[in-house]
């Protein structure tokens, strides 16, 4: 039978049970609870399909389903929310309400946001992060997301959305469980208003010993900055991606800048979302809430801070790929690995918006799903669906137009350039009217000759 131990939050007894040292601000609950499991996922979007893994853990309730989602749009998702056979409940923003008015959730009409992106599920399992289930949130924007497995944890998150449910917004009791041990794994979990959020987040990085690395969305809390600035300034490593769009004079990049840190705003044409703090190696920090005073003091948001290297080298690893991200060109020619583009019809004799296609062909020995997949020209973005099987072809109609002259098409999948063709242009390929303009060859990528 699984051993529950219940402590009270003595330094001797802390120091007893672990080397890892709780951060210094805790609330007046302080109670610690250890469990000897650990079952915790983590996924990042669009890479790891957050669509699937929280649609299957939706559909796996037996008992019960209660959401507190700030946005609610992708049709799986809302399709293993409409059972009559358990008790499923939603509570979302009046700001996006009309995409999941057919749920009927229970709708927050403040001026503060009801931010959180968290299910538990048969009050035991509960998912949280950055991640939205919505269309952005699941093929465009840069997210996270974490199903966790605990009793104590998954009671916090069931005690939040009883608030949020009862229309107790941006206020409320302080969290039961604020540390929770599963196994060896410390877990820290708040939510704001009620616990402060920002205070533990100084918290948490004043233990900084080396290094700092984070990935934010917003980032306009002089506070948390100022923290930042000091360890900068004290010897402490700092390295960060703002989102592009939220760079503003509120913003703490320039601060960063001028303070000599090594900051960068992201390159996708879409949103960097994550809202992630990384601390020497070993800490994550985690949730719906951006260090903004906003996120802070009005909004309904949650955190978690995780103390793990294994989960925290998840983290970097996804840093370094924001941080590395140059919007995905492929600037040579490469060997395929992936679906391509086989055929582009743009010079029709009928309507070009009825006849125009391009086809993708798989020649991989596996079946590809296309859900993730984009074609593109320009600003022009178009998302693709359906699998299509080894050796098989698809055509999809663009809702896009093919120019007779100076085209080119763009197949990407989760930001990346997968396959590219231009005819008429740099590249001499030349289909005459109402012909088709055809691969001739499979190996490569991103490669005229192979139309040749």
């Amino acid at each position: 039978m699984k051993k529950i131990v219940f402590l009270v939050l003595i330094v001797v007894l802390i120091s007893g049970c672990t080397t890892n040292e709780p951060t210094g601000h805790v609330t007046k609950k302080s109670t610690v609870v250890m469990e000897d499991e650990k079952r915790m996922e983590v996924y990042f979007c669009p890479q790891d399909g957050c669509r699937e893994k929280l649609a299957g853990l939706l559909k796996s309730a037996k008992q019960s389903i209660h959401c507190a989602l700030f946005d609610l749009d992708l049709p799986e998702v809302k399709d293993a929310l409409k059972r009559d056979d358990i008790d499923v409940k939603l509570v979302t923003d009046v700001d996006n309400e009309k995409s999941s008015a057919e749920l009927n959730p229970v709708v927050n009409f403040g001026y503060q946001l009801t931010h959180n992106k968290f299910c538990v599920v048969d009050g035991k399992t509960f998912f949280t992060g950055s991640f939205n289930p919505t269309e952005n949130g699941n093929f465009k924007n840069n997210n996270n997301m974490l199903i966790i497995t605990s009793e104590h944890l998954a009671k916090n998150y069931e005690d939040e959305f009883d608030e949020l449910y009862n229309e107790i917004f941006s206020g409320g009791s302080e969290v039961e469980y604020p540390i929770v041990y599963l196994k060896d794994t410390k877990v820290e979990n708040y939510f704001c208003p009620d616990d402060s959020c920002s205070i533990h987040v100084i918290d948490a990085l004043s233990n900084a010993k080396s290094e700092i690395y984070f990935m934010t969305f917003s980032f306009t809390d002089d506070g948390i900055g100022g923290k930042i600035v000091d360890l900068h300034n004290n010897g402490v490593k700092v390295k960060g991606v703002f989102e592009n769009t939220q760079v503003s004079d509120y913003s703490e990049y320039n601060r960063f800048l001028e303070n000599g840190m090594d900051v960068k705003k992201d390159n996708n044409k879409y949103n960097m979302h994550h809202k992630v703090f990384i601390i020497d190696n070993e800490t994550v920090i985690t949730g719906s809430y951006n260090p903004s005073s906003s996120g802070d003091e009005k909004n309904d948001e949650n955190i978690l801070i995780i103390h793990d290297k294994g989960i925290a080298k998840k983290f970097l690893d996804e840093f370094d790929k924001v941080w590395n991200y140059d919007g995905g060109l492929i600037s040579q020619c490469i060997p395929a690995k992936d679906v391509v583009i086989s055929e582009v019809y743009y010079d029709t004799t009928g309507k070009d918006s009825e006849e125009e296609y391009i086809s993708i062909y798989n020649p991989t020995n596996r079946d590809v799903n296309l859900d993730y997949y984009f074609i593109s020209r320009g600003d022009s973005n178009q998302r693709m669906s359906g699998i299509i099987s080894s050796n098989g072809t698809k055509k999809f109609d663009p809702k896009f137009s093919l120019p007779n002259s100076g085209g080119y098409a763009v197949l990407s999948k989760g930001g990346y350039e997968v396959d590219y063709v231009e005819w008429e242009s740099d590249w001499k390929l030349v289909a005459k009217k109402g012909e088709v303009l055809s691969r001739k060859s499979f190996g490569k990528v991103n490669c005229e000759e192979e139309w040749k």
